[in-house]
Parts: C-alpha cells; sequence; structure tokens
C-alpha cells in the first residue's frame, strides 16, 4: 500500500470534513480544491483507495476511509510527488482475484476454470466464485470481502 495514496485520501476527507462523502464529493475535492489531479486520475485514486481496503462504501453510496484520519500526517504544504503512477496501483479486481487463487496453488487455467465451475453450480458472479475458491484452496481472501461486497451491491466503480 502506498503511503501517498493514504496521505491523499487522508487530506479529501479532512478537507470534506465528514466522515463519508460521496463519490462526487471525493472527485471534485481532488479536482477543484486541490488541484492535484484530473478527472481520471481521480476516479482512479479512488479505485485504488477502495482496492487496497483504505476505503470502503457504507449506505447509499457514501464512502469511508478504514483508516483513523488523524493517524496521517497533515502537513498542509505536503502534494502527491508528480511521478505517482495511479493507474499502475489499480488493478482489476477479477485479475487480483484470480492471482490469489493461483497463488494458493493452481496455474491460473486451472483456477479460472474452478471459478467459473463453482459459479454456476452455486449461482454465484465470478467475483464471489473466486472468494470461496480461495477459501477452498487455503488462500487468505479477508483482504478482499469489503471489495466484492461493494462490487456486488454497487457494480464496477
Amino acid at each position: 500500500m502506498s503511503e501517498d495514496l493514504k496521505r491523499i485520501i487522508a487530506a479529501v476527507f479532512k478537507l470534506g470534513k465528514g466522515d463519508s462523502l460521496t463519490k462526487t464529493e471525493i472527485v471534485n475535492l481532488m479536482i477543484y480544491n486541490l488541484r492535484w489531479f484530473d478527472p481520471q486520475i481521480a476516479k482512479s485514486i479512488i479505485k485504488a483507495g477502495f482496492q487496497s481496503g483504505l476505503l470502503k462504501t457504507e449506505s447509499e453510496g457514501q464512502i469511508m476511509p478504514t483508516f483513523d484520519l488523524e493517524s496521517v500526517d497533515s502537513d498542509v504544504e505536503w502534494e502527491p510527488p508528480k511521478d505517482m503512477d495511479v493507474t499502475g496501483m489499480v488493478k482489476p479486481l477479477m485479475e487480483r482475484l484470480i492471482s490469489a487463487v493461483e497463488d494458493a496453488g493452481m496455474d491460473k487455467k486451472e483456477a479460472v476454470r474452478s471459478i467459473n465451475r463453482i459459479s454456476e453450480d452455486l449461482n454465484l458472479l465470478f467475483a464471489a466464485a473466486a472468494v470461496h475458491v480461495g477459501i477452498e484452496k487455503g488462500a487468505d481472501m479477508s483482504r478482499f470481502y469489503n471489495e466484492v461486497e461493494n462490487f456486488i451491491l454497487y457494480g464496477d466503480r
């Protein structure tokens, strides 16, 4: 997890003066108030926040940080590094789920076949089936729970 990503999220929520914000509020704070990113990068920051477990979705689409904002240094002069690779932080959920199953000892083709079979047999979305297969194979899939739940409830971001 990038410390810079955590600092960006903390700065946005502190500026937004709320425990929870909407996606639009977060994007607008990054673009117009902080003037750090263009809209696409701002949306990628949110996606990276979910993928790293720094953000979660609450009721009615409100987004909340999963860490104590006060634990992050809030130097007003700080700005994200210009060479920060935000797009490199964001890998598709399905790709990361398959990789986690592979890490549990399956090759990629076998992992995808198993996930598809469980998806069909249990009538699950691919993401939920991947978590199921990963758990069956002994992988710690807990890092995906919040993101898979958000995917099921709200679709891909």
